[in-house]
């Protein structure tokens, strides 16, 4: 059963701004290791960057406000598998928030033109009932 979507759009070049501009700290604040080594791999950074951004807002919307409070960027962190499918692994509250909701899968879509990068992210419960539902 779906128990959360979320979908987010977001700036590439608002992304490209902050890089240019040095901002590193505000990089690292947001994106994990894997993710930063991933996107610089990539020729246009930026596109990837604000991607996982999108990804990362497309998965708060998708749990709601509840159970999120003190969670983190990271704690949502976008990978890819070798044949290129993205995939989400969620960490600490985060994680939290999805297990209260009997989350067992969060499906991701990514998508990015020079200007804008989209996100969607559906949630997917184990026992086909949130937590909060009556049985």
């Amino acid at each position: 059963m779906i128990v959360g979507i979320g979908v987010d759009l977001f700036s590439v070049p608002r992304v490209e701004d902050d890089l240019d501009k040095g901002e590193q700290g505000l990089r690292d604040t947001i994106f994990t290791p894997e993710e930063i080594a991933y996107c610089q791999t990539k020729r246009y950074p930026a596109q990837h960057f604000a991607a996982r951004f999108a990804a990362k807002e497309a998965v708060f919307k998708a749990l709601g406000a509840s159970g999120l409070s003190g969670s983190h960027w990271r704690d949502v962190e976008v990978r890819v598998e070798r044949n290129g499918r993205s995939y989400v692994i969620l960490h600490d509250k985060v994680r939290e928030a999805a297990d209260s909701l009997h989350v067992s899968n969060v499906f991701v879509s990514l998508s990015h033109t020079r200007d804008w990068a989209v996100a969607s992210v559906v949630l997917e419960a184990t026992d086909g009932r949130p937590a909060d539902l009556p049985k």
